[in-house]
């Protein structure tokens, strides 16, 4: 299923590869529509995790209502979105979740792709939504992506999450989402934040999610205000010194073992490097000309580094973003925070508008991997060749 998913993904890339070329030639000449949006439809979350502090501002109360959220998605703003994620908090949470996703898959005209993470830890609520809404993308012939979070193997999931056999409610929705495959075509898989808390983790989470044949994506834990509420968490969760390095072995060796076509490996890469230079970004970001981030009260963020740029309840988002004073906010961001930041969000997509930095990742992820052969010893499995 994930080698038809790349595939479909893949071809649909390419049948739009001039005009991405376009608009990334358009973009660095002035403001263009955004083609990518992150939705944080709450802040309430089913999780209590060390290492993000949503939860600790959810109130409903501040969401925008699904009337309130119809009437921003009517804007002209949204047109030419073609890849839309909704996260939170816990989307699940919203007993108006499934009308949400399919009002954001009917206004957008252009939508190719559609994730959603969601924790699994309340499958009961989480399992029907997720079959809906993978029922409403293909329906729509939109490529549906979800991941379940999975920060540890039993105990350390439940540790991580602060909830009650939480491991064991968050496969119990992945192994329904698996059943779901027969019925409907989508991608979906586990997502893990590694951080100082599940790093000695990190190669059990591997080896189990290979033994539940599952697609695994890592994530290195990162600090955000706008978009995790956890700026303060800085001094007590990153990885420094030699724990900082087995980080970033880890996502080397993701590098070098990993299938070179695997998407993922070029946010590995991404990582590895960072960590190597001091936390210097190479990664193109495709939030730096045509991303955009909502959060659950209406505030509209050029990613999740900006300040909030106005309140689509109060202006249309179209005549916020396009202000000259948030424009040079943008710019602010490009030049002073886009240098050191973390964030892998839509950096695949980022590949394949801007072909060149992807090219040259396949160069050195192929260099790594032959590398990485011939630091082996003779007769090992993944030995080819003589020494």
């Amino acid at each position: 299923m994930a080698q038809t998913y790349a595939l479909k993904y893949l071809t649909k890339a390419a049948l739009s590869a001039p005009r991405d070329l376009l608009n990334s030639y358009i973009a660095a000449r002035r403001p263009i529509h955004p083609t990518v949006l992150v939705f944080n439809c709450t802040w309430v979350c089913d999780a209590r995790c060390e290492m993000c502090s949503n939860w600790k501002r959810g109130n409903r109360k501040l969401d925008m209502t699904l009337e309130q959220i119809d009437g921003v998605f009517r804007s002209d703003f949204w047109r030419n979105i073609e890849n839309a994620a909704i996260s939170g908090g816990e989307p699940t949470t919203r007993n108006d979740l499934v009308e949400i996703c399919e009002l954001m898959i009917d206004r957008f005209p252009r939508l190719r792709k559609f994730g959603l993470n969601t924790t699994g830890l309340t499958p009961h609520r989480a399992i029907p939504m997720i079959e809906k809404i993978a029922a409403a993308c293909q329906r729509k012939g939109v490529i549906f992506a979800m991941r379940v979070s999975i920060d540890g193997v039993g105990d350390m999931h439940n540790l991580v999450r602060n909830v009650k056999n939480g491991f064991d409610k968050a496969y119990e929705t992945i192994r329904a989402v698996r059943e779901m495959q027969r019925r409907y075509r989508f991608n979906y898989g586990v997502s893990t934040t590694i951080f100082s808390m599940n790093l000695n983790d990190a190669e059990n989470i591997l080896a189990w999610a290979r033994r539940e044949k599952l697609d695994i994506v890592f994530n290195m834990i990162r600090f955000t205000e706008p978009a995790l509420g956890n700026a303060d968490l800085a001094n007590a969760h990153k990885p420094v010194g030699e724990a900082e390095e087995r980080m970033r072995q880890f996502f080397l060796d993701r590098v070098r073992m990993d299938p070179l076509m695997d998407g993922q490996n070029y946010v590995y890469m991404h990582y590895a490097d960072m960590i190597a230079n001091g936390y210097h970004r190479l990664a193109p970001c495709p939030f730096q000309s045509q991303g955009i981030m909502l959060n659950p009260d209406g505030a509209l963020h050029f990613c999740e580094n900006s300040r909030a740029v106005g309140n689509c309840l109060e202006t249309d988002p179209g005549e916020l973003y396009f202000r000259a004073e948030s424009q040079a906010h943008r710019d602010e961001i490009r030049d002073t925070v886009c240098p050191t930041c973390l964030s892998p969000c839509q950096m695949n997509v980022a590949a394949v508008k801007q072909v060149v930095p992807y090219v040259k990742f396949l160069a050195r992820a192929t260099a790594e991997k032959r590398r990485s052969r011939r630091l082996q010893p003779p007769g090992s499995p993944g030995r080819r060749g003589p020494a």
